[in-house]
């Protein structure tokens, strides 16, 4: 169902039209920036009003989120410029680094915040909610979860992790606001310390998502295994000549949207040099057709290696 209807706004808005990775990030998080913008403002002047630590952090989660927005359009930017002589493979991974600078900005407000609820929970105000700020955090609720569907949709469409994250983001912020919500229905029945407690559950889970950002993106940098997935996927493709056998030393690395594969196939011994380099030839563009975006070069051995090695 949500499919379609990110269908009709891609229609709507021709992202496909020109740089389609490109479209998609600077959409999402232009879309983002002003939706969280809207949040962030309902939040901070309500929990003001209200006096509510948990409702002002969350509110600061989602001027977090445009942040974070904000800096996925620029790492979008960047990473779409093409390749040039200081970096030969792109510049897919500045993206990844800019994540993990907001990641630790993340993890130093929720630790201020984690001591501002906790401050709460050992001296509680007496706060209150009228029906209409609770039915606005339910509506807000909706919103961020959304926007959650919409970026991993994009996210899966251009295999961007980086939406992919994004979108886990915006859901974190749709659960802290449905525990900011519990602790204002909570309130009504006595529980008056549930207002610090629920600030510092927002706080841990805004420490929990830039550690999970940090973890994400370092691995990715630091050179992540590929996919068992796209493995078997290129090992499939090379194995379906049936002149080509024993496919092995596998090696992928992602610099952010492109891709460099490297494999090694045998071939019979008595293989022409041109005929041999003719299927290499087949074998990567079989590749690339099955892993789209990718640069692949294949190394030709005699089966009679593979018979010597065993």
């Amino acid at each position: 169902m949500f499919e379609t209807i990110t269908d009709k706004i891609i229609a709507l808005f021709n992202l496909d039209k020109g740089k389609r990775f490109r479209n998609y990030g600077y959409f999402e998080g232009i879309l983002s920036v002003v939706l969280n913008i809207a949040l962030f403002v309902f939040k901070f002047v309500f929990g003001t009003l209200l006096n509510s630590i948990s409702l002002i952090a969350d509110s600061l989660h989602s001027l977090s989120d445009v942040v974070t927005s904000t800096i996925v359009i620029f790492g979008f930017r960047i990473s779409s410029k093409p390749p040039d002589a200081e970096h030969p493979f792109g510049h897919g991974r500045a993206e990844r680094i800019v994540s993990i600078v907001i990641a630790c900005m993340l993890i130093v407000v929720g630790f201020e915040f984690f001591k501002s609820g906790f401050d709460r929970f050992q001296n509680p105000i007496p706060i209150g909610a009228d029906t209409f700020v609770i039915a606005m955090l339910i509506v807000s609720i909706f919103i961020k979860e959304f926007l959650y569907q919409f970026s991993l949709s994009l996210g899966k469409r251009i295999a961007s992790p980086t939406l992919k994250a994004e979108a886990w983001h915006h859901r974190t912020d749709s659960i802290s606001t449905l525990l900011v919500l519990g602790g204002f229905v909570f309130f009504r029945f006595g529980f008056y310390s549930l207002d610090g407690i629920m600030g510092m559950m927002v706080a841990l889970i805004i420490v929990y998502t830039g550690i999970s950002i940090i973890k994400e993106s370092g691995s990715f940098l630091i050179g992540q295994a590929p996919s068992s997935s796209l493995v078997e996927r290129i090992r499939q493709a090379a194995e379906d000549f049936d002149d080509v056998s024993d496919v092995h030393h596998i090696h992928v690395h992602d610099y952010g949207g492109q891709l460099e594969v490297t494999i090694h196939v045998r071939l019979k011994g008595d293989t022409h040099l041109e005929d041999a380099h003719h299927r290499a030839s087949e074998v990567e563009k079989a590749i690339k057709k099955c892993v789209p975006g990718a640069e692949v070069t294949v190394h030709v051995e005699p089966i009679s290696w593979g018979e010597f090695a065993r």
